[in-house]
């Protein structure tokens, strides 16, 4: 028993200097994070396809509920605009504006640097672990311990 303890005092441990690192650390911006998810979102998706709020919603994996009144409220400050498709006006599309790509175009590389920098000294194999282990305690959820 004392050495499952000793392996769970290792984790948290771990853990908190994980939290403590500075990976987290963005560069300022004039959005929010969640705004720039679906800024880049749609950029990187937008690459010979048409995207729409369901295709943004399944990548984030965020309800659509949330993705609609992100994609909203960047309409009102004209990052992105919705088309309706030419064939099911159901259908809407989601691009972004000129001023949404000139956003994007200029945060990039400095928004994931601390990331690039994790994925750098993990290597490509530990990078792909890690993101295999953090999706699988995401899957958790909250953990509650009542």
């Amino acid at each position: 028993m004392k050495k499952n303890y000793q392996i769970l005092q290792e984790l948290d441990r771990a853990l908190k200097v994980f939290r403590r690192s500075g990976i987290y650390d963005r560069i300022d911006t004039e959005l929010s994070d969640a705004d720039i998810m679906v800024l880049f979102c749609v950029a990187f998706c937008d690459i010979n396809q048409k995207v729409k709020l369901t295709d943004i919603a399944y990548r984030l994996k965020v309800t659509l509920p949330a993705v609609t009144h992100k994609v909203n409220e960047l309409v009102e400050k004209s990052y992105v605009e919705k088309t309706p498709s030419a064939s099911d006006l159901r259908v809407i599309y989601i691009r972004l504006t000129k001023t949404g790509k000139d956003y994007v175009e200029s945060i990039r590389d400095t928004y994931y640097k601390p990331i690039e920098v994790l994925s750098n000294h993990l290597g490509e194999e530990d990078t792909k672990t890690f993101l295999r282990i953090l999706s699988k305690v995401s899957e958790l959820g909250k953990i509650k311990t009542e």
